[in-house]
């Protein structure tokens, strides 16, 4: 039933992203310029609905800023909020425990928190839709994630993609998919990211979509078929060295972009060991690149993990030259270089980089 204010800490890696968007390209600025200027063309939001004795205060939050902007206390049950707001904004309604998301699009609208329903325009009510949906797998998953059952996790999580993939692609037509499409940035292909925010999608320059558009741009940086990016940072011995020392060589180049205490990336570190002892033999150069800020970390993980090959970084963290020259949203990422320094792929996971290898070297 709805969406709970405060995310669950399953959703840490999409935030954790979402700080290092907000560092390197200056979109808070941007967030804030906008949404002054969204505010400006504003029509009249009106609210009314039921809600429990233990909804004490209604709240209206700024899907954007995540932050309330109004509160009504109710009375025997029943609320009302009326009041100027920026047409086509998010907003969510409700209290802590329990919010329900809609777009103003000038339309009176009614809550009922009681029977977990909401009336209004034929957009908001599909907005609903999805909503509950799309809360009630996030709530599953929150408690998959605290049982530490990661089969059931991983099962909810791949119904919860296809909602929010629903969201976006079943209304292109409408500004819906703006309050999805961050979160299916992290899952969509890019030829699908690229068909929904084509510019002439209605939803293309809403705010809320200036991230996912970010993500795309980055994506575009590692491309299959572009070259390479090159850039210099320090290895483990303190040496400053340059990726074109490796690619572009003659040789196949594998880089692995990661981080000492990200579990993830920890988890994934075997099988890069194991793609370095079984293809380094046949011709295949890793270069690891960590997105680390403590020399220490970065340097026991290296020999915990028995890295042998180079290791590089500038352990600047979240200020990492690698975020920007290379795009990176996320962690672990990997990148094949191939021999005359192009990329031939990218995230290559879930037993892709080994067939790609096995299909490069043999047996």
């Amino acid at each position: 039933m709805g969406k709970p204010v405060v995310m669950t800490g399953l959703f840490f890696a999409y935030y954790l992203m979402y700080i290092i968007y907000m560092r390197k390209t200056g979109l808070l600025l941007f967030f804030l310029l906008t949404f002054m200027s969204i505010s400006a063309q504003q029509v009249k939001l009106q609210i009314e609905g039921t809600a429990p004795a233990e909804m004490q205060t209604i709240y209206l939050i700024d899907a954007s800023r995540q932050v309330p902007i109004d509160s009504v206390v109710p009375h025997e049950g029943k609320f009302r909020i009326s009041r100027m707001a920026g047409q086509n904004h998010f907003y969510k309604v409700g209290s802590r425990q329990l919010t329900f998301v809609l777009v103003n699009d000038g339309t009176p609208v009614s809550i009922n928190f009681n029977k977990g329903a909401l009336k209004g325009s034929p957009i908001n009510e599909k907005l609903h839709r999805y909503d509950l949906q799309a809360g009630a797998l996030e709530m599953a998953m929150q408690y998959a994630y605290m049982a530490q059952n990661r089969h059931r996790l991983d099962s909810l999580r791949a119904v919860w993609q296809c909602i929010i993939k629903e969201a976006v692609s079943e209304n292109t037509d409408n500004i819906i998919p703006a309050y999805y499409i961050n979160e299916a940035a992290y899952f969509c292909p890019y030829d699908e990211m690229k068909q929904f925010l084509s510019p002439d999608k209605p939803y293309y320059d809403h705010p809320l979509t200036e991230q996912a558009r970010a993500m795309l741009h980055d994506y575009e940086l590692k491309l299959p078929g572009n070259p390479f990016n090159d850039m210099e940072l320090t290895d483990s011995f303190g040496r400053q060295r340059k990726l074109s020392e490796w690619c572009g060589q003659g040789k196949h180049v594998l880089l692995h972009f990661w981080n000492s205490v990200y579990e993830p990336c920890r988890k994934d570190m075997p099988r890069i060991v194991y793609c370095y002892e079984e293809f380094h033999p046949k011709g295949l150069e890793i270069v690891g690149i960590s997105l680390d800020a403590n020399k220490q970390d970065w340097l026991r993980a290296i020999n915990e993990f028995h890295m042998v090959w180079p290791q590089l970084s500038d352990l600047k963290g979240q200020e990492s030259a690698a975020i920007t020259t290379w795009g990176i949203h996320t962690l672990p990422v990997n990148a094949l270089i191939a021999p005359d320094g192009t990329i031939l792929a990218t995230n290559l996971f879930n037993g892709a980089l080994e067939d790609k290898l096995e299909e490069i070297f043999g047996e």
